[in-house]
């Protein structure tokens, strides 16, 4: 038997993009463009949440891939409509409706990309520890890109770089990731496995899917990123009006977060391998409860507590996103009955939702009920993920139906 590889290969180049794109671009030069072109927070919280929601579309690319063995040309399509969005952007001004237009682009691309590298990596008929390995690698990739993309930005504004400058670096990015990845990746979507339902048990379509095992995954997902969704997307406000902790503070943890990410990865990776992405997820969540339980009985005390005490818990929480982030795109792999792209994108459908739904609750309830608030809703939700991942995370998957499994590289249709 062959030693197997598990080193880099160069269509990774694609979720470096991923993450320069994704985690630096998105959250720090988007609001801020469009705030000072337009004076509006409203507006852009509509942009940002039409970017957002354009993860929705996911199961329909997903599928398209899967019918028409298309999963290297919807990579391709990522990074082509991830170009597109900034030059849109760099070409907008105050225009408002070119920055939905490059909102939706760019939600496309992101969806794509999210939806699609780990799929060339769970089905990809790689045994367990290097499956695990490999998606270590690539999260790793990400997490890289966010600190080269952070260095990078911060960089330019504070060399004062005019906005359509940074979007036309923004611009060269995935279109260098393009070229690079297009050159690579056919033997990546080649080793996909495409499984097609039997003859005859087709009829319960997608809602067979859904009332599943698989179901009840994703359902766990979409609760545990409805907490991801409320606390993250606050998180600087959340920290300065309960801690008094300033932005610079927790931008700066940010950072730090990154860095431990890195090395946390190695660590789920091995563990992913020795005793299956489940645990992994299920003892993630159960830190994710424990630290906002944690921060919740700190906010009784935060006019006596220093700056890193709750800074440190999030990190911790960080961490544990991290951790279900990362594991998630193989569990829903394992126990799904659809096509490789399909599955990813009903992943993605979920946590799409789910963040967009979380952005919602949590500026409801800090004007409900408080800012120090958001912790408990974060350990409540968490808990119900908990609760819903033990009853379809512990046991074996049963066989429901049979499948015929292809490959595209014996497929007719070369993408």
């Amino acid at each position: 038997m062959n030693k197997p590889r598990w080193g880099l290969e160069a269509w990774y180049t694609a979720h470096l993009c991923y993450g320069i794109i994704q985690l630096v671009f998105i959250p720090i030069l988007i609001p801020t463009f469009i705030l000072d072109k337009t004076g509006s927070p409203t507006q852009v919280g509509i942009a940002m949440g039409i970017l957002g929601l354009s993860g929705l579309l996911a199961p329909v690319l997903g599928g398209l891939a899967d019918r028409y063995r298309a999963h290297r040309a919807a990579q391709l399509i990522g990074l082509a409509a991830t170009a597109i969005a900034a030059l849109v952007f760099a070409l907008s001004g105050a225009n408002f409706m070119l920055h939905l237009l490059a909102a939706v682009f760019l939600g496309l691309g992101s969806a794509s990309l999210l939806m699609i590298n780990p799929a060339f990596i769970v089905s990809g008929g790689y045994e367990a520890e290097e499956e695990a390995s490999k998606l270590t690698l690539l999260n790793q990739v990400a997490i890289g890109g966010s600190l080269l993309g952070g260095i990078g930005l911060a960089a330019l504004t504070e060399a004062g770089v005019s906005f359509e400058l940074r979007f036309a670096v923004m611009f060269f990015i995935p279109l260098l990731a393009l070229f690079v990845t297009a050159s690579t990746n056919k033997q990546a979507a080649a080793r996909i496995k495409v499984e097609q339902v039997s003859e005859g048990s087709e009829a319960g379509g997608i809602m067979q899917v859904v009332f599943s095992r698989f179901g009840l995954i994703f359902l766990a997902i979409f609760f545990v990123s409805i907490g991801q969704g409320v606390i993250t997307g606050q998180f600087p406000n959340y920290m300065a009006e309960v801690f008094k902790v300033d932005a610079a503070l927790s931008s700066m943890a940010l950072s730090v977060s990154a860095v431990v990410s890195l090395v946390l990865l190695s660590l789920v990776g091995k563990a992913m391998a020795k005793v299956g992405g489940e645990k992994v997820w299920l003892l993630a969540v159960v830190a994710k409860v424990v630290v906002m339980l944690g921060l919740a009985g700190l906010a009784l005390y935060a006019g006596q507590l220093v700056a890193y005490l709750p800074l440190g818990l999030y990190l911790v929480y960080l961490q544990g996103v991290t951790a279900v982030d990362m594991v998630q795109p193989a569990i829903a792999a394992k126990a799904s009955r659809a096509g490789a792209g399909m599955t990813q994108g009903l992943l993605m459908f979920a946590i799409a939702g789910a963040y967009a739904g979380g952005n919602v609750l949590s500026g409801i309830s800090a004007d409900s009920f408080g800012w120090s608030s958001l912790a408990s809703i974060v350990a409540a939700v968490s808990a119900i993920a908990l609760v819903v991942g033990l009853t379809c995370l512990v046991s074996k998957p049963k066989v429901a139906i049979q499948r015929t499994t292809f490959n595209d590289s014996e497929s007719t249709s070369k993408l």
